[in-house]
């Protein structure tokens, strides 16, 4: 039976999926007693993350050619440490399924074991065919029967979107949101679902409405 690990590779995850996965993992290699060590130091990984997940925000509205150069010099940097930190969960956990799991770091699927799907990528937001409109395009996965997805123009105090409605599709592509009013901004998350359960909500995408 192959050892459980959790991967190693995340250079070419696409930039929403990759800033969700380092968050998840920055918040759970902080005080995680199973590594008491990591490699690279948690308060480094963490500029890092924090680093990468800021210029790759300013890069996804809008950002200047030179901001999209300096995100893609951060994801690198990032991927490279998520590599060393990956390997260093890989060599504790030595295939504890739990351990690996409390990482936050993506498991190597089995052979032929169905799980949760993971986080759909490349999500956009993009102009519709008239103003007020917008449509929601995402990749498709192998491991999902359908996908959940919500939007939102409003915030809370704290400034993270007050997401409305779940909306549920089998289509990755002619999700169309209307009635927007030309001028706000708009929110919007993607989760893909499977019999095993829902997965984890993607990073939110904006685009402000035409």
């Amino acid at each position: 039976m192959r050892k459980a690990t959790v991967y190693l590779a995340y250079e070419k995850w696409d930039d929403y999926s990759l800033s969700t996965l380092a968050g998840r993992t920055l918040a759970a290699m902080t005080d995680n007693e199973n590594f008491p060590d990591p490699r690279p130091a948690v308060d480094a990984y963490a500029l890092l993350v924090n680093d990468y997940r800021e210029k790759h925000e300013v890069a996804s509205n809008g950002g200047s050619r030179l901001e999209r150069e300096a995100k893609d010099n951060a994801k690198k940097a990032l991927a490279l440490a998520m590599k060393e930190m990956a390997f260093y969960v890989n060599m504790l956990a030595d295939g504890n399924r739990e351990m690996l799991a409390s990482s936050g770091f993506e498991l190597v699927s089995g052979p032929t074991a169905r799980k949760i799907p993971g986080i759909p990528r490349d999500i956009r937001l993009l102009d519709g065919n008239v103003s007020g409109e917008m449509r929601l395009v995402f990749g498709s996965l192998r491991t999902a029967w359908e996908y959940e997805y919500s939007y939102t123009t409003l915030l809370d105090g704290d400034g993270t979107p007050d997401w409305g409605e779940i909306i549920r599709t089998t289509n990755s592509r002619l999700n169309y949101i209307n009635g927007l009013t030309p001028g706000e901004r708009v929110y919007a998350r993607v989760r893909a679902r499977n019999n095993k359960g829902a997965g984890d909500w993607s990073e939110p995408v904006s685009l402000i409405t035409r």
